[in-house]
């Protein structure tokens, strides 16, 4: 039997589980904790964005600068890109030859476009749901529906 993981997550932390098969039920590998993905922008960043003079248009007033991305937001795609490296070092070291990702809908989006394409094509399924603190039994009853735990 093709060893699998199973990776749960959301933006504040992840467990990856190894299903030992039908019956057998999972076995944890690993916890892995994210405490900022529970901060807001202003834990996160307490510096306001800076101002600038309007250079180009000949106006002498200020602008207020703006970012791409709110702190939170690129705390969470930094951590999901983590656990895709991690996933793909796992993969390198052979301790997995499929995996199922489950991570609420916008993670588990920023979870697979981290993955390389080799690690990509290793995912048997997925669910977009956030089951990241849920009790064992509770994983394998939704897990159900996408592998044979």
């Amino acid at each position: 039997m093709a060893k699998t993981w199973i990776l749960v997550g959301h933006d504040a932390g992840a467990r990856v589980f190894e299903n030992r098969g039908p019956g057998k039920g999972l076995e944890l590998v690993e916890t892995i904790e994210h405490p900022e993905g529970r901060l807001r922008d202003r834990d996160i960043d307490s510096d306001r964005p800076g101002r600038s003079f309007r250079k180009d248009s000949g106006d002498p007033r200020r602008a207020a600068m703006s970012r791409g991305e709110s702190p939170h937001d690129r705390a969470i795609s930094d951590f999901a890109r983590a656990l895709a490296n991690k996933l793909q070092r796992a993969r390198v070291g052979n301790q997995y030859e499929r995996l199922v990702l489950v991570a609420p809908p916008r993670f588990l989006g920023l979870l697979r476009a981290s993955l390389d394409g080799p690690t990509a094509q290793l995912v048997v399924g997925s669910l977009d749901k956030d089951l990241a603190t849920r009790k064992e039994a509770e994983l394998i009853g939704q897990l159900g529906k996408v592998i044979a735990i």
